[in-house]
This record gives C-alpha cells, structure tokens and sequence, in this order.
C-alpha cells in the first residue's frame, strides 16, 4: 500500500519531485524514493511512500524491470496465484508489485485481469506511454492535472496535488450542486478546476512523444472467477483467507454489526486462526456499542483494541480529522473513522473492514422505504405527504430515528420515482426542487439497465454512488491519513460475482435489511445479532454543532469564508436562524463548513463578492456572532 506521484515536464526538478514525494509521506511511512527518466527531451518524475505489507520491507518502489519499465502501485491483489498463470512462467514473485510489473509489461490490458483495489502509474519504456489506471470500484484514488503548457501532475491525493503542481486552483461552482445533493463527490465530475479524477475502471495513457495523443480505454466488467464455488460459505472462506495473506499482521475492524462480525467469525471459526479487532465506543450512549462489540469479541474469542470516543475533547477531534484530510470527505462519519485509523496504526499495518456489504446485500434503510413507496399508489403518497410535511423533528433522543422521521427523511421532497426517492433520502441537502429532482434522475438513468429488475438497478446505483462518491473516499482517505491499510473483502470480484447472481441476496423486507446475511448469521454462534438494532457509525455532531460549529459557522458566513450554492443562501440562514436543528439540518451545515474549511486549508479560490451584512439582534446557541438577515452575492 503507498501513495503515488510524479509529473511529466521538460525540466528535471529534483527538489520538486523530491517535496511531492514528502506530501504523502502518511500514506507509506516506511520508505520513500522516485526516480526521473528522460525521453526526449521531456522528464519522467515518478514517486512513491510505501507502507510495506508484502514483499521485503526494504525493497523500494517505483519498480524498475530490465527493459527500464517502470511502475508504482498504491493497493493490493488478492489473486496472485491466478494471475501468475497469465505470465505462464516460474517465478516467485515475492509481492504483489514485482507480479503486475511483469503483467503491465507483457501488456498493459492485463489489468483487466487484475482482482484486487489498485491506482497505478506505469511507464512502458518501449512504447515512451505513462498509463494511469484505477480499478473498476476506484477502492483506490488517482487524480491528475493537464497544464497549459503540456506539463501532467498525478498524485493519490488532491491537496498534495494542489500544493506541488504550481497552478493556482477554484472550485467548480457548477458542481458544487452535486456535491450537495449526494453529499459526497461524483467522480465523473471536476469539483476542482484543472483537477481531473482518474474515473473508476479508467486507464489513461500520456504519450512522452507526442503530448496531444492522450488515449482512454475502461475496464468493462468484474472477472468471473471461481464460477465454480455457489457456496456462499465456501467462497467466503477462500476471499477471507486471501484478503489476510500478507507478511504483516491483518487485523480487523469491528463495528458491532453483522458485516464485520462474519468477516470475524470466518477468520476465528472457519479459519482458525486468531485475529485481534480494532473498535470504537463511546461515552454518549446514543453511539456506543461496546456491548454488543464486547459480547462478539468473547463468543469469538478475540484479542480487543478499543477507543474511546472522549466528549472533551470533540473539537480538537474534528479539528484535527479535516486538518487531515488529503482529499474532500463530507460524510461527519469520516471523524470517527480518522480517529479509529490513527489508533489502529499504532499496532498494525492492515485491517479487514465490512466495507461493501451494504450495497451489495440490500442493508440500507432506503431499500425499506422504496417498498413502502411501491406499495402504496402515489395518491396515497401524497396525502402522506400532506401531512408529514410539517411535522417538526427536533434532535432529542436519537439513539434511533422513529418512523415518523424515517418517513419525513423519505419524503421531505415527493417524486413518483423510487429510485430518485432513494437518493433524496441519502442526501441531507434539504434546498430540493423540480431541478435537483432531474439532476438526481439524469444523473442514475444510464444504471438502470435492468428497469424490471428492481434489485439489480437497486445494487447499481449503491455501487457507483453511496459506495464511490462516499463510502470508498472516506476510508481511503481516513486510513491512508495514519499509514493504515484497509482491505474491504466483500468488495472482492468473487463475491461481487455471488451476490449479483443470486437474485435473493439483497433483498429486504418491512422489517429488515440484509435478509440474505442474517440468515446466514442465524444458523451461527452470532444469530444474537439479528435481534439487535445496528447504529450507524458517526459521532456525537449535535454536541459539536451547539457547542462549537455553530459558532464556527455563523462566523464564517459573516465572514463571507462559507462555500454555499447562491440560491441556497436565504435556506443556509434560515437554517442557521432555527432554534432546534433537526439531524439533516447538522448534516447539511456541516457539509457546508468542511467544505469551506477544506477549501480554505488547499488554498482554494472560492470568491465572494458584494457583501451587504445588516445585524440584528439574532443570537444562536451562545454564539458570540449575530445573524441576522444576510444579503449575499456568492460566487465561486
């Protein structure tokens, strides 16, 4: 696992390359080197930190073969033994690097056969090509910039990027719509002008020859593999075995719930081999689940690492979380998971984590809220609507969210699209019209391949959305901040596979989600599970919101430092008007502030222009900053 780096000039910078190098020395602490390779008349810098799992530890990265092609690799593979096969040779290949190195040299379009999260940059000295490629679910990130004149910048992470490529960077007010509605970043889209994402299952090609021949092509599909194994028990316990091959320890998140708790069970029981977890509690009780944590760790006999969420010290969490973030996250839960990272590098390199399977079996609340929507006739739907609507929700007692709030969540804007619906309840942008309607609706329909197939188009839009745009960044990002490797076995093309061609694994009912897993969970010493209510992973936001954020973020809009669409500006200040914030309310305003912080921690240009600022007497939660009406011209 490392981080990558390099440019393409026409001048050898040493110091340059050298300092990009240092930027993401976080993401592999155990070495860092690059080397520069001159062709014609142009420039090659190519770096990587590496955090050593496989392979010796001394070993250094970029790679070079004997015919000078070049790779430097951010991931792992889980298939080696697969992939060797392809090279029909008898080499021991001692890590996962050495192997693609050969497998990129023989031809590039073997990636295609590559199981495993990956973002590469390799250079084929006979062709004078660098290619930059991620794998088909973009576990792992690659971002790169074009300049005006030809010079290419690509690195794992947009701040390192922004601080070594000598361009001086805006946000795209055009997307930032987006980044509101799906509260988190679509990666078909440039949020940062100039800066281009790798897109998932994309392979780039830069000619050093020829600096307008730029060429793309994507990887299509998963490998079908193991077709053989339809046992859900038996394809587990090889894809587990595989994710834990390494010459480190692999340890293991735990959470609490079902996702995590079979990964352990696997290993424990199936496995036999002993494994320690890494968990979080907390001392508010509306966020802790210690108990049921504890009570898996002793039915399973594991070795506990735990940390303790400390109330006191909320803002200095916070602060040091965005401080920290290499990339833009907005899920609030990327705090916990910062902080559980920091604490899991101080005893081992890589964890397992249950990252995955939500979407792929069915364990979202949305899922149950989509049948409610299919049930009933739109008619009904909308006199339930009628009357919702004005419910007042307040943020008291939220161990769990009642029904009333779900279904106000559901339809706090009603569309006759189950699919939009979907996504209007993931979102907790709350400023909806007919407008955010369509971009939602334009935004999912090439997914919906399969339209009478509700499960399917379902599993779609979970894997390129909440998964991509949300899940995927948050943990990359988080983990690889602290020099932690997280391996999301269920993300492996195996179970992929399995799961997209059993018609019943993710399906739900009224009652429960992830039907397919908990009947597996029930026939096991953890059936205790499926008689327990899962809590989210996030933090105590209402105790930072009233305690410190507003405070922050009534400044920063008077201040003229806060990041919001034009249109949203009298729906922020209402927001920040109202006496009892719902969940979504904290939601939505700390989107909100972690962008603007994030912005303004990469120097990001963000103009606000004819200011007007009339106060009154408006005081929010002790805040030291008046309101008032607001009358602002944003423009970024």
């Amino acid at each position: 696992m490392c981080g990558v780096v390099g440019f393409i000039s026409e001048n050898r910078n040493t110091n340059q390359i050298d300092n990009f190098v240092k930027d993401i020395e976080h993401r592999g602490p155990d070495s860092k080197n690059y080397l520069i390779v001159e062709v014609d008349k142009k420039y090659l810098h190519i770096g990587s930190a590496r955090l050593a799992i496989r392979g010796d530890s001394k070993e250094n990265m970029p790679m070079e073969s004997d015919s000078k092609n070049i790779l430097a690799y951010n991931g792992e593979v889980f298939d080696m033994d697969i992939l060797k096969k392809t090279l029909n040779n008898n080499i021991n290949y001692p890590s996962d690097t050495r192997l693609l190195l050969d497998l990129f040299s023989y031809n590039i379009e073997n990636v295609k056969k590559v199981n495993g999260m990956f973002a590469f940059a390799f250079y084929d000295n006979s062709k004078k090509k660098v290619y930059l490629g991620r794998d088909l679910l973009g576990i792992k990130p690659l971002y790169y910039v074009i300049k005006k004149n030809g010079d290419i910048f690509f690195s794992s992470e947009i701040s390192s990027l922004i601080k070594n490529s000598g361009n001086e960077y805006s946000l795209n007010h055009d997307s930032l719509i987006d980044i509101f509605l799906f509260n988190g970043l679509n990666s078909n889209k440039d949020y940062i002008k100039g800066i281009k994402t790798v897109q998932p299952g994309e392979i780039i090609s830069f000619d050093l020859n020829n600096s307008n021949n730029i060429e793309t092509f994507k990887i299509d599909s998963f490998n079908e593999t193991n077709d053989e194994i339809d046992s859900f028990e038996d394809l587990m316990e090889i894809v587990v075995q595989d994710h834990l091959n390494a010459d480190t320890s692999v340890d293991l998140f735990l959470s609490g719930g079902i996702d995590s708790s079979i990964l352990a069970y696997f290993i424990k029981t199936k496995l036999e081999k002993d494994v320690r977890h890494f968990s979080m509690t907390f001392s508010n009780r509306s966020f802790d689940e210690s108990t049921t944590i504890k009570k898996i760790s002793s039915t399973l006999g594991l070795e506990s690492k735990i940390f303790t969420f400390d109330d006191n010290l909320i803002d200095q969490y916070v602060s040091e979380s965005i401080n920290n973030m290499g990339s833009l996250v907005l899920d609030y839960s990327f705090v916990p998971t910062y902080l559980l990272s920091k604490h899991t590098s101080q005893y081992t390199k890589a964890v397992l984590s249950g990252d995955g399977a939500d979407e792929l079996f069915g364990g979202y609340e949305w899922y149950r809220g989509i049948l409610y929507h299919q049930f009933l006739p739109f008619s009904i739907q909308k006199i339930i609507y009628k009357i919702i609507k004005n419910i007042n929700i307040t943020n008291k007692n939220l161990k769990y969210l009642s029904f009333t709030t779900k279904l106000k969540y559901f339809y706090k804007y009603l569309v006759n699209d189950p699919y939009v619906q979907m996504l209007i309840w993931q979102s907790s942008y709350q400023n909806f019209n007919d407008d955010s309607a369509n971009i939602i609706t334009k935004e999912i329909n090439h997914y919906l391949k399969n339209q009478g197939k509700k499960i399917s188009s379902y599993r779609e839009i979970d894997l390129n959305y909440f998964l991509k745009t949300n899940v995927l960044p948050k943990v990359d990002i988080a983990s690889m901040a602290n020099g932690l490797e997280v391996r999301p076995p269920y993300l492996d093309y195996r179970i992929i596979n399995f799961a997209k061609n059993n018609p019943r694994s993710n399906e739900v009912n009224l009652k429960n989600t992830k039907l397919f897993l908990r009947k597996y969970v029930e026939n096991t010493e953890l059936s205790f599970l499926n008689s327990l209510k899962k809590q989210g992973f996030g933090f105590p936001l209402s105790k930072w919101m009233n305690e410190y954020g507003l405070e922050y973020i009534n400044q920063m809009f008077v201040d003229n430092d806060l990041v919001f669409l034009e249109k949203d500006k009298m729906h922020l200040n209402s927001l920040l008007s109202k006496n009892n914030l719902t969940p979504n309310d904290e939601r939505e305003l700390w989107g909100y502030y972690v962008l603007s912080k994030w912005c303004k921690n990469n120097k990001i240009n963000c103009r606000a222009v004819n200011v007007v600022y009339r106060k009154s007497p408006v005081l929010r939660h002790s805040a030291s900053v008046f309101v008032g009406k607001l009358l602002i011209n944003h423009t970024c």
